[in-house]
């Protein structure tokens, strides 16, 4: 796994355009909100009452916006859930575009709401799909996504035994040239051993960004969203931390050449 070191090389090496910011949270979502599409998809009168409720304590539109998720795209959410925000891009992309909704076996053993015919019970949207793999398993045709989105799930790659770096090269096959991937996370102390990262349900954001860079992505923004109820220490679900953690909006691109 790529440590802070190696990761400070590569982003010395990045093109000029990279930014990493501490982000104006207030400004970040007014922006964000004035989005028509985003607008449009918050709004969309198909949403539960539990999804919409998870909105304001998860900055939703901070992470459309980095999505940014146009109309006849294909996307395809990895670690769905119960397709939280893969119904928002489904909204984003429209009829002519496709989101496919991944949960691995594991999960949907562990959550049985996950199978894809309970979820296809509630869920109607004519361009939505299905995958079951395992996170090294996720295939697709080459160039055949747009976007790619992990939300909050990056760290559960390794928490359950996998290779993020194996995982990453499926990635890079599926995505276009000039696609992106957009990874939200819970972020941990970056000196901290990777292992006891994950096992709080966190992962750095310099360690996600040098396990990106090292499968050939290229990063394109870093938006650190710091909570004032967060010191990296403890598990994301301890009271008092759980919905308030310090988390980042990673956007990465797979270069056209």
């Amino acid at each position: 796994m790529m440590r802070a070191s190696l990761l400070a090389a590569l982003l010395a090496l990045a093109p000029a355009a990279t930014a990493q910011t501490q982000a104006d949270i207030p400004a970040l979502r007014k922006e964000a909100k004035a989005d028509p599409a985003i607008k449009a998809a918050l709004d969309d009168k198909t949403r539960t009452m539990d999804a919409r409720l998870e909105d304001d304590g998860r900055m939703v539109e901070i992470i459309l916006k980095a999505i940014d998720a146009k109309p006849g795209e294909r996307a395809i959410d990895i670690g769905s859930g119960s397709g939280y925000l893969a119904l928002l891009v489904s909204s984003m992309v429209g009829p002519k575009g496709h989101v496919d909704m991944h949960n691995t076996p594991g999960w949907i053993n562990q959550f049985p709401t996950m199978e894809p015919e309970r979820q296809k019970i509630r869920i109607k949207q004519p361009n939505i799909g299905w995958v079951t793999t395992t996170w090294t398993d996720i295939s697709g045709a080459p160039n055949s996504y747009d976007i790619i989105v992990m939300g909050q799930v990056y760290h559960d790659v390794f928490l359950e035994g996998e290779s993020n770096d194996a995982m990453n090269e499926r990635l890079f096959a599926m995505l276009k040239p000039g696609g992106r991937v957009v990874i939200e996370d819970h972020d941990a102390i970056e000196t901290m051993p990777l292992a006891q990262q994950v096992g709080l349900h966190r992962i750095s954001h310099g360690d996600v960004a040098g396990q990106m860079i090292r499968a050939g992505f290229t990063l394109k923004t870093m938006t650190l969203l710091e909570s004032t109820h967060d010191d990296r220490r403890f598990n994301v679900f301890r009271p008092g931390v759980r919905g308030r953690t310090d988390r980042f909006v990673a956007v990465f691109e797979k270069p056209l050449k």
